[in-house]
């Protein structure tokens, strides 16, 4: 049976509980609670009962359409139809699970010349050492051996490595090929066109760029800055894509954002754990590699 279909025949069943309209609007958001509950318990009695409760399915799928039903009357007291919810959410999940591979990657310098793209492949050197009692840490470019930017510190009262959290902008480089703070650095802003050097490469696409790498941050300070995850919670991409979109890098998407962030956090703890080191960012391969210390 199709979406449309099933609803239509739902709609039918709809009854008026109350003489106040507000109120019978309300009482399916309280009718799906209750259902979700009888789906649990669903749940329970296989895991108490085994095998042998042998009408879990059927009991399921009573349950689980009283939710679809629920569903499909909030839905049409709401203007909206199941189909395109369906549709709506496939391309969510898409964008969220499925969307990574590399035809699907979006090249944002494809139309720019050779002078304004990133690389496809270059190394660079983190360099830690102390000055005046502080730790301090410079990104060498190994091409030339010139230094990337000013030196850097943990900017905090306690020392924290965030020092090293420009590798951040090089993953979101290496992964997605986007950096309006990496391209400022390495001095690739894309000057033929200036709307886009003003509205993509400009200041406030580099702040943002700072806020989503610090937004990060202290999601994952609280998970051990990411050492163990294997997944980055859906909460935080779906912020993340909010903050960009208005930008060019809205094309990505949030497995991609994902896989960015993961990559980034492993060579951020490489270079924590051996105060710096050399990183070979891939924009080819789309990835960063941590090649060693020294």
């Amino acid at each position: 049976m199709e979406f449309n279909k099933y609803q239509e025949q739902a709609e039918r069943t709809i009854q008026k509980s109350s003489s106040d309209d507000r109120l019978s609007s309300i009482v399916p958001f309280l009718g799906i609670i209750g259902e979700i509950g009888s789906v649990l318990t669903q749940l329970k009695i296989k895991l108490r009962d085994g095998d042998s409760y042998k009408v879990y399915k059927k009991k399921l799928s009573e349950e689980l359409g009283d939710v679809l039903w629920y569903l499909s009357t909030i839905a049409t007291q709401n203007s909206l139809t199941l189909e395109e919810i369906a549709s709506q959410n496939l391309d969510k999940i898409k964008d969220r699970f499925l969307v990574d591979e590399t035809t699907e990657y979006k090249d944002f310098d494809l139309d720019y010349p050779d002078n304004e793209k990133f690389p496809d492949e270059f190394e660079i050197q983190f360099i830690s050492y102390v000055e005046d009692g502080i730790n301090k840490l410079k990104i060498i470019d190994k091409r030339d051996g010139e230094m990337i930017g000013d030196p850097l510190t943990d900017n905090t009262y306690e020392e924290d490595g965030y020092r090293y959290h420009d590798i951040f902008h090089y993953g979101y480089l290496a992964i997605m090929g986007w950096s309006p703070v990496i391209r400022k650095l390495i001095k690739l802003k894309r000057k033929s066109d200036s709307e886009v050097d003003t509205n993509e490469d400009g200041a406030r696409s580099q702040i943002t760029e700072e806020l989503i790498s610090l937004f990060i941050y202290h999601h994952a300070v609280d998970l051990d800055l990411l050492k163990y995850s294997k997944s980055v919670d859906s909460g935080i991409i779906k912020q993340v894509q909010n903050l960009v979109k208005n930008t060019e890098v809205k094309e990505c998407s949030g497995m991609q954002w994902e896989k960015a962030i993961l990559n980034s956090y492993e060579i951020f703890n490489e270079l924590r754990e051996n105060q710096g080191g050399r990183v070979l960012v891939s924009k080819k391969n789309r990835k960063l590699i941590y090649l060693g210390k020294n």
